[in-house]
């Protein structure tokens, strides 16, 4: 067996990283989930940025969003201020002991709908691919995919 080393597991795995991208917009181009993003009055970007979000309801302020997804400030405000007055977000103005300057980006119960509602939709059209596998093969990758969400999700990598 080759060696293998840290920086060939990360460069495959930005390479994996890429691949995920492009393989989430064939299925994201998908009518169903095309159609549905169009009655909901919402573009991809916008949805990203729902879903992230959901995910993420810690980074609840336009900086550190800004920071996290390398969006600008005013980019970041402008998409939220639409995604506000569609009723799929709110803000709320500094908590106390802030100066006063932070806005605080939650999601309403429209927009997690919203989320929920997209997310199985890409779901139920991206897991036809898995579904086709045999089982064993199937388990191996959820196994996998499982024991890389752990790692960065303890942060196994500080080890």
């Amino acid at each position: 067996m080759e060696a293998v080393t840290g920086r060939d597991i990360v460069t495959n795995m930005m390479k994996l990283g890429e691949s995920m991208a492009r393989w989430n917009k064939e299925y994201a181009a998908k009518d169903k989930v095309v159609k549905r993003l169009e009655e909901l009055g919402l573009t991809q970007h916008q949805l990203k940025l729902l879903a992230f979000l959901r995910w993420n309801p810690e980074l609840d302020t336009v900086s550190a969003l800004s920071s996290e997804l390398c969006i600008s400030k005013g980019s970041l405000s402008l998409m939220l201020s639409k995604l506000q007055a569609a009723g799929f977000v709110q803000k709320k103005a500094a908590k106390g002991g802030d100066d006063g300057r932070k806005v605080y980006v939650s999601l309403t119960p429209k927009g997690k709908k919203a989320v929920e509602e997209t997310m199985n939709i890409l779901i139920e059209n991206a897991a036809v691919v898995f579904d086709q596998m045999d089982e064993e093969r199937r388990s191996l990758i959820y196994t996998k995919v499982k024991e890389l969400m752990e790692l960065f999700n303890v942060g196994g990598w500080k080890e």
